[in-house]
């Protein structure tokens, strides 16, 4: 489930950059230094509701449960052309024993360089109400940092995420991605944008004993010791495969997502199993004055 959502957030990331590729005039179909200067000339309003079948993992007797929660996502966000931008999203977990949502304000700031270089600093206000079991990891507050460098048409990003709550948790992700970008598909006003990308997850285990009595703890870390992991400890989490695929006209865009996880094989001794899921997006861009 923390995949899901991480990723989501990467996708909320790549509807960020449709906006200077519609602007851009560029025949070219990868991404190029001239492309993340354009991105700095305008102001845009981004608007986007997003449906996933969630394929949620949650422990249930101390053992990892793989259910189907499909769940709305929507988001509003603000993004102005010095780098400064706001945001809020909410999501809503459908098929769940009570009413379960949660939502996010965030706040950051972006910027991308002539040489192909990027950062992005934000943090965010965390809420949850619900059904704990589909919670995942309990904070409260998070900051987090992406930064990544475009390498003649790919893309190598890392995200840094430190949650904070009555254990805090570092998360480490190192993206590796290709953008395709292509222009006039039906009309000439339209676009295709194809975002391919693997992930390496990095993270501590702390959020896995929230919610654990005494007995319940020893007997996970006893399982992991017993085969040769660590527990309360920073780790490899699992391997990623992303495939987003936009289309758009105008300011509009629909987007399907597909996700596939490989645990790594200490989450594979708790009882984690390869899983896929899917995300079905609608977005719509407002972009303000460049001049």
């Amino acid at each position: 489930m923390r995949s899901l959502k991480l990723n989501h957030l990467k996708f909320v990331f790549l509807l960020i950059l449709i906006p200077f590729y519609a602007n851009s005039q560029s025949e070219n179909d990868t991404i190029t230094n001239k492309n993340y200067k354009d991105i700095d000339d305008f102001s845009f309003l981004m608007i986007n509701a997003s449906y996933t079948n969630n394929n949620l993992e949650y422990l249930s007797d101390l053992s990892y449960v793989t259910e189907k929660i499909p769940t709305l996502f929507t988001n509003l966000s603000y993004i102005n052309k010095t780098g400064l931008y706001l945001g809020g999203s909410y999501a809503n977990y459908f098929n769940a024993n009570t009413q379960t949502f949660e939502y996010d304000i965030e706040a950051g700031f972006q910027k991308y360089f002539d040489n192909g270089f990027d950062i992005d600093l934000y943090y965010r206000k965390h809420e949850f109400s619900g059904d704990t079991l589909l919670e995942a990891i309990n904070y409260d507050h998070s900051i987090n940092f992406l930064t990544g460098i475009d390498l003649d048409g790919f893309y190598l990003s890392t995200d840094l995420s430190y949650l904070l709550a009555n254990k805090n948790n570092l998360f480490l992700d190192i993206n590796f991605s290709r953008f395709i970008h292509i222009d006039k598909i039906l009309f000439k006003n339209d676009m295709i944008l194809i975002n391919p990308s693997i992930s390496l997850a990095f993270g501590t285990d702390y959020w896995i004993y929230e919610n654990m009595t005494l007995s319940e703890i020893s007997i996970i870390e006893n399982n992991l010791r017993i085969n040769g992991f660590s527990s309360n400890s920073f780790s490899y989490e699992g391997f990623d495969i992303f495939i987003p695929v936009s289309y758009g006209i105008n300011n509009t865009y629909l987007s399907f997502s597909w996700l596939y996880r490989i645990p790594g094989d200490k989450y594979k001794s708790l009882g984690w199993e390869n899983k896929s899921s899917f995300m079905i997006s609608l977005t719509y861009f407002l972009n303000f004055s460049n001049k």
